[in-house]
């Protein structure tokens, strides 16, 4: 299993990237690597209001709940500046940004010690109406298909369920377990139109809410607008929110029991040995 070293905090400034080293607590890693070892598989989704300077206090607010796959949407970034962030040890497995529009976007990061395909949904995916990527993982038990959307509240909800639709057709196989989970701006917590129109669309494809809590909570509100809703052939889960401070809306946290998934990737880290002879070696060099 990939051991969890040092990360790297990435930081914007004219375009250039910024390299800082990060030192934490060796019981801290050790119990990081022992949640990686478990059978249980983590996802976290977080509409995270932007990460542009938020990876530090993302990767810290991590650090106990270690998911292995990392969901976010409204990450606010272009194409470019997302494939710099380092959230080591994930990876950027797919992501969408919006191109016309501001803010915006979704994102999946996936630890590297996983092997994953993407899938192109891009013919699905308008600014502001459906915002969304995907990707595929294979596990020892079964195959599981992520996706992470946003839809803005000011977006056209008639494509977006249209959409929606258009994406499970794609997607769905009854070998497949799906998880599908983002910021739907449609509050579960009220009886309304939309949300019976998503989750009779939904149903139709064996998918369930399992966001039973407020996601969004204000001074005067309290909404349940962020979701997963998994295939109920899955394995047993549990699900639990994390308020970790990082934006006005709590993330949500899935972890599914005893799926058994295994590393299909090695993984190497190179460090340089520092010591007396080393240091005097370099000064007279």
């Amino acid at each position: 299993m990939a051991k969890v070293n040092s990360k790297e905090e990435i930081s914007f400034s004219e375009h250039t990237v910024v390299n800082k080293q990060r030192k934490y607590d060796p019981k801290v890693l050790r119990k990081i690597n022992d949640r990686y070892q478990s059978n249980n598989l983590i996802l976290l989704h977080q509409n995270i209001c932007g990460i542009f300077h938020k990876t530090d206090e993302l990767l810290i607010a991590l650090l106990e709940i270690s998911p292995q796959v990392l969901c976010l949407s409204e990450h606010h970034l272009c194409t470019n500046e997302l494939i710099n962030i380092n959230l080591s040890p994930d990876t950027l497995g797919t992501q969408y940004c919006r191109q016309i529009f501001k803010k915006g976007g979704v994102a999946i990061f996936i630890h590297n010690s996983i092997q994953f395909n993407p899938i192109d949904l891009k013919q699905f995916s308008k600014e502001k109406d459906l915002e969304v990527c995907s990707l595929k993982i294979s596990l020892s038990s079964k195959n599981l298909t992520i996706v992470c959307t946003y839809r803005s509240p000011t977006g056209d909800f008639k494509f977006f369920i249209k959409q929606i639709e258009g994406i499970l057709n794609k997607i769905y196989k009854a070998q497949t377990h799906i998880i599908l989970c983002g910021d739907f701006n449609i509050n579960h917590l009220v009886e309304n139109d939309r949300c019976s129109q998503l989750q009779s669309l939904l149903a139709s494809y064996n998918l369930t809410s399992s966001v039973t809590f407020p996601t969004r909570i204000t001074s005067n509100t309290s909404t349940l607008i962020d979701n997963i809703h998994v295939t109920v052939h899955s394995c047993n889960y549990k699900v639990f929110p994390l308020n970790n401070g990082l934006s006005d809306h709590n993330a949500q946290v899935m972890e599914i029991l005893n799926l058994y998934y295994v590393n299909t990737k090695k993984h190497h880290e190179f460090t340089r040995k520092t010591d007396n002879n080393n240091i005097k070696s370099f000064i007279e060099l």
